[in-house]
């Protein structure tokens, strides 16, 4: 089974819960949401109503769940940047404890790779977290300094830690990996980097820039440069049971294409998976 959803927004009265019923109403089996603003250093309480409403709901419609931490935070930086970015990732990080929320998102940032893998951990560390949730260090676009363009990159920085890797198609295709035209092999590198059982969680997007173009600027699915490479993503067998997550603009009409060109996607998977069974079987 493959899990599917959008990046939710908590504003509102309902604030988490809300979230949840905009998720069932949709029909998505998954989604994703900011914990707080992502582009302020502000945090924000939650209530033990929100909580209990949120924990409530999410159980009853056996919704997995992810946070993307703070567009703010740069674990490579240095000095205060740095202190606040761990701080921020912390309260995250806490926050989807208290709402069981099993994955945290976060883009890693510009400067020295050891500085994030440091801050990552420190993050984990105050927010006392032991198996829930997963940190999850998301593949960058590339340009500037951004650290996590590449796979073996990625790979260093999880490993001997218990943190894993968000992998995003849009950023992927930016930073040089061919997803339109070999999806499987996108998806080989990267298990031979990270190990595939380190990747939960996809975010499935589209990209406005071409290959290597270094843009970060998602686009609806078959509306972007990578096309119908994505089916090749979704419907790979390695990636059975995790979360696609669509980070792509909201709108009622937005919605609904991509939700048609998902699920078109989806029906093409057991006839797919039943003919490559049958391949093996004859191997």
């Amino acid at each position: 089974m493959r899990r599917y959803g959008f990046h939710l927004s908590i504003a509102g009265k309902k604030g988490a819960a809300g979230a949840v019923e905009e998720a069932m109403a949709l029909g998505l089996s998954c989604f994703q949401i900011f914990a707080k603003s992502p582009r302020s250093w502000k945090t924000r309480t939650l209530s033990p109503s929100e909580v209990e409403a949120f924990r409530a709901l999410k159980e009853m419609a056996d919704l997995p769940a992810v946070i993307h931490a703070s567009y703010l935070v740069n674990l490579g930086a240095e000095g205060e940047l740095w202190e606040k970015s761990v701080m921020s990732l912390a309260d995250d990080l806490e926050k989807a404890r208290l709402l069981g929320i099993e994955y945290v998102v976060v883009h890693p940032g510009s400067g020295d790779p050891k500085r994030v893998k440091e801050g990552a951990l420190r993050a984990l560390r105050l927010a006392g977290v032991k198996d829930r949730p997963t940190l999850l260090l998301e593949n960058t676009a590339g340009g500037g300094e951004k650290v996590g363009a590449r796979f073996e990159e990625l790979a260093w920085l999880v490993a001997d830690t218990p943190m894993g890797v968000c992998l995003d198609t849009c950023h992927a295709f930016a930073a040089g990996y061919g997803v339109k035209e070999d999806p499987a092999g996108v998806l080989t590198a990267l298990d031979q980097a990270v190990g595939l059982e380190r990747v939960p969680v996809v975010h499935l997007n589209d990209s406005v820039g071409g290959l290597g173009s270094r843009i970060d600027h998602h686009a609806h699915l078959l509306q972007g440069e990578i096309g119908e490479g994505l089916k090749g993503v979704l419907l790979d067998p390695r990636l059975e049971g995790r979360l696609f997550v669509l980070e792509t603009p909201r709108g009622l009409e937005e919605d609904a294409w991509n939700l048609k060109v998902l699920r078109a996607w989806l029906e093409e998977a057991p006839a797919q998976e039943e003919a490559q069974g049958g391949n093996r079987h004859h191997q």
